[in-house]
């Protein structure tokens, strides 16, 4: 029997899925008056199964209307619940659609999760019905921006911003039938930009699947060719800068999208004490100036007390005692003008600046609101989605040997490796590293083993890493486990149609062990295996079960950081072809699949680095 094998020392467990049952995902409220209260739509959830209970464990909605079950969370087999979904449009006129994500479990580990929207028009009182359209009398979105740390970073993707932008580009389809997003792309080293575009493919279809979710179309979107430029001014730790922004409505340097319907007031998110962005550092009586102390005087009349909150964002060159400086300077002089004014207290009055923001485009913004303004939580089966912020994983590095086995300080890519891991240090991280020294199987010394040698080479370098950072970071510890293996074929060559280029096995790749997923901790696994026939190349990495065995593998990553592969390659003793053997057939389908494996992870944006072949081994058997 022929086939090959990729074993993770994990063991498998199987899964399925409950699915609600619902008539209607989507509800049109229509025109809705903006001043006559809430309005509520009504969604029927049906458990279509006779043994199974379905246990709703969270519900999640867009800012301005609240989900809440109208009976319990549970959903026993063959019986209805109904979901009242509320939306509040005072001062909200114009078209709105909103969306629900519920997240359901049947049995122990069974999940799954069901997305509702809701949708109209909001408006005012001396609104009357008619058949003309509405008109988009002012509209611009704004950007957004993201600098990925390595060109397997998507942490971005989770973030509210994303859903933000989405959401302000169905407005350009509800009037023009379909949007199109430009992405510019900034990158330290153009030989990561085909690294960049798997990371920039990974991000469109996030976005495509986000407009699906409400209800549109992805012939309803597009995406203009990626723009690549080369900038050395990108800040150290990042591998690019990208951009997405609305090709024919962009609002460029902007923070938040405008948006006038018909008559109706522009839509932002919050009422702002203070909005100001200077290309240098301003002031702080100039500040001050910009401050809406008149707002402010009226809300302490009325409450009796004020909890501040803002934002300063400025350019990533700039020190975090320079931000802490001006936060410190702006509050003071801040409370120092209230009190003048009002007499109050700074119990009366709180502040809070958070300085450490880097602004896209290296300008100076500083913003102040009242937290009051901010939406608030409801019932206690409602919250607006926050931010999930996950760390990403540093940048890898890996270089082949080239005579003596010492690192190449200078390349770029150790200069970025190098700057994330000292950064990670000074932001209060320990850093340990796992060092892996490979030599291939070709004798490199006529009385030491391959692998005594791979393993005085990892000794070697992690002596030499460990000095570097207990120089740089004037005497901090890099905790650094080493591997030394041995690849390549495990079999001599029988003639000159056989050949192997060894050197590709000659290399050390060093892997940060920090920032996993420590959360994911039931990740359970069986071996891929797949039989081959004569016209067999390597593994089929579009097939549904090594898709499956990816995922897996992509989270083991996402938790320790890296994974430890073994992998088979068997064939028969039947002879196949004249010029080579079966076993050299054999150990060619196995490094092509391990070449397609690394690629597949690629499209998940794993980097293959992390990615460890401890064990490989072509054999032949019977008969």
């Amino acid at each position: 029997m022929r086939f090959l094998a990729l074993i993770g020392f994990i063991v498998w467990a199987g899964a399925s899925f409950g699915q609600i049952r619902i008539s209607e995902s989507v509800q049109d409220l229509g025109d809705i008056f903006e001043n006559r209260g809430k309005v509520t739509a009504k969604f029927n959830l049906q458990n279509p199964y006779r043994t199974d209970t379905i246990r709703i464990i969270d519900i999640v909605s867009s800012c301005g209307c609240t989900a809440v079950l109208a009976e319990d969370t549970l959903i026993l087999p063959q019986t209805n619940i109904t979901l009242e979904v509320t939306y509040y449009p005072a001062g909200r006129l114009g078209l709105f659609l909103k969306s629900i994500e519920l997240t359901t479990k049947t049995g122990r580990d069974e999940r799954d999760k069901l997305y509702l929207k809701i949708m109209g028009n909001v408006v005012s009182e001396s609104f009357v019905a008619s058949n003309t359209n509405n008109e988009l009398i002012e509209y611009s979105v704004a950007p957004i921006y993201f600098y990925p740390v390595t060109a397997y970073d998507a942490s971005y993707l989770d973030y509210n911003f994303i859903v933000d932008f989405v959401n302000d580009l169905t407005y350009e389809i509800d009037f023009y039938q379909f949007s199109t997003i430009g992405v510019a792309v900034e990158v330290a080293d153009i030989d990561e930009i085909e690294k960049i575009e798997h990371l920039i493919k990974f991000s469109q279809n996030k976005i495509y699947r986000e407009f699906n979710r409400r209800g549109f179309k992805e012939n309803s979107v597009f995406f203009e060719e990626p723009v690549f430029k080369k900038s050395t001014n990108l800040p150290p730790w990042a591998q690019a800068s990208i951009r997405l922004y609305s090709v024919n409505f962009d609002s460029n340097g902007a923070d938040t999208s405008v948006i006038k319907v018909s008559d109706s007031e522009a839509v932002l998110a919050t009422k702002m004490l203070l909005e100001y962005q200077r290309f240098n550092l301003p002031d702080i009586d100039e500040i001050v100036a910009e401050v809406n102390f008149e707002t402010i005087e009226g809300k302490l009349f009325l409450n009796g007390e004020l909890d501040l909150r803002g934002t300063i964002l400025m350019p990533w060159k700039k020190s975090d005692n320079v931000r802490k400086k001006t936060s410190d300077k702006l509050k003071k002089a801040i409370l120092k003008r209230i009190k003048s004014t009002t007499g109050a207290s700074q119990k009366q009055v709180r502040i809070s600046f958070d300085s450490l923001g880097i602004h896209p485009e290296d300008k100076f913004q500083f913003l102040l609101w009242d937290k009051a303004d901010e939406e608030e939580e409801e019932t206690i089966r409602y919250r607006v989605k926050p931010d999930k912020i996950v760390p990403p994983l540093l940048p890898t590095y890996k270089q082949h040997y080239e005579g003596k086995r010492v690192i190449d300080t200078a390349s770029q890519a150790f200069k970025h490796f190098w700057k994330n891991c000292l950064l990670s240090y000074k932001n209060g991280h320990s850093v340990k590293l796992l060092l892996q020294s490979s030599l291939s199987t070709k004798r490199h010394d006529i009385e030491m083993e391959n692998i005594d040698l791979a393993w005085i080479g990892a000794r070697a370098l992690k002596s030499q890493l460990q000095s570097m950072f207990k120089n740089e970071t004037g005497g901090g510890e890099l905790d650094i486990s080493i591997k030394g293996i041995v690849r390549g074929p495990n079999f001599e060559l029988s003639n000159r149609v056989e050949t192997c280029d060894y050197s590709q096995f000659d290399y050390f790749n060093i892997i940060p062990l920090i920032h996993q997923n420590k959360e994911k901790t039931n990740i359970k696994i069986k071996p891929y295996m797949v039989n081959f026939d004569y016209f067999y190349k390597g593994i089929d990495t579009g097939a549904h079960g090594f898709q499956v065995f990816a995922d897996y593998l992509a989270e083991i990553v996402k938790r320790d950081g890296f994974v430890e592969l073994r992998m088979e390659s068997s064939i028969s003793k039947i002879p196949i072809e004249e010029t080579t053997s079966n076993l050299f057939l054999a150990y060619n389908r196995l490094v092509e699949s391990e070449k397609r494996l690394k690629a597949a992870m690629e499209l998940k944006l794993i980097d293959p680095n992390r990615i460890i072949f401890t064990d490989e081994l072509a054999i032949i058997q019977e008969p």
